[in-house]
């Protein structure tokens, strides 16, 4: 069992992500992430999974290894033997987003997948990083110009692949740039699982876990304007209109279109009306 408490978890994340870039552990944020849906959850067990993976891979690969062939070696490894894969047939499940359920089930989506792969290559010493395509998440290797693809079994990736995956997830409709290839910081990375959390939640209509997970981007990117009228949307839902006020005051102080400032003026009347009816 847990030894932080259901409540605790909040806390661990937003403490975590506030350490600067080189100091946040990716493994142990996405685990406090997971933890607010599953407070039982075991982080150390989970750390020591992934100690053990990049242990089993070092005794298969020499220490003078080419970048390449340590990352063929780890993708060979996570998605040959140990079994992880793309979660086709569940793509929408919530679980494919939390760090515990993907190793527990080995299955996940692009991001879980690719930082698992991330975490298990950092403790091997292989430099890569995240790349967030739109629609589809991905591994760079560092300064060689090669990308795998952890959904698709580790698949190695040219930029002129990622160029035509591009192409096929957006229907033609997307122009590519240079910029998608991009690495993600770990905040970045970190604010993808929870958007990915937030429209699943959304489109369940989970109004109350849309909230929570909505809070924990505002932590990661507190100026970014959608978030707060994201959260006074689900509020809105739960009847909690004077938060969902208070959220429309947040957005209104930190959005810069004069047009959106008076839709959301609009918006906290109408709540207040709604208020004062139930009055």
């Amino acid at each position: 069992m847990s030894a932080y408490g259901n409540s605790n978890f909040r806390t661990l994340f937003t403490e975590i992500i506030q350490q600067p870039e080189e100091d946040i552990q990716l493994d142990r944020a996405a685990l406090y992430l997971a933890g607010e849906e599953y407070p039982g959850i075991d982080v150390s067990s989970h750390l020591a999974e992934l100690d053990s993976f990049a242990s089993q891979i070092s005794l298969r690969v020499s220490y003078d290894a080419a970048p390449a062939e340590l990352a063929r070696s780890i993708a060979g490894y996570l998605f040959d033997e140990v079994g992880f894969r793309g979660n086709y047939g569940e793509y929408y499940d919530p679980d494919n987003s939390f760090l515990n359920r993907v190793l527990e089930t080995r299955t996940g989506i692009p991001i879980t997948l690719s930082l698992i792969f991330l975490e298990v290559s950092r403790r091997l010493g292989l430099r890569c990083s995240g790349v967030g395509l739109p629609g589809h998440f991905i591994v760079g290797l560092d300064d060689s110009g090669e990308y795998l693809d952890p959904f698709n079994a580790g698949a190695t990736l040219s930029t002129g692949d990622c160029r035509n995956l591009v192409h096929k997830m957006s229907s033609g409709n997307l122009e590519w740039t240079d910029a998608f290839l991009a690495p993600y910081s770990k905040h970045d990375l970190l604010f993808r699982m929870l958007n990915n959390l937030k429209s699943v939640h959304m489109q369940n209509q989970q109004w109350p876990k849309a909230v929570g997970v909505i809070q924990r981007m505002s932590f990661i990117s507190p100026a970014l304007p959608s978030l707060y009228q994201e959260q006074a949307w689900c509020q809105a839902q739960l009847h909690q209109y004077r938060q969902a006020i208070e959220s429309l005051e947040v957005y209104s102080d930190k959005v810069d279109s004069p047009e959106a400032v008076k839709r959301a003026k609009e918006q906290i009347n109408g709540l207040w009306a709604t208020l004062s009816r139930l009055n």
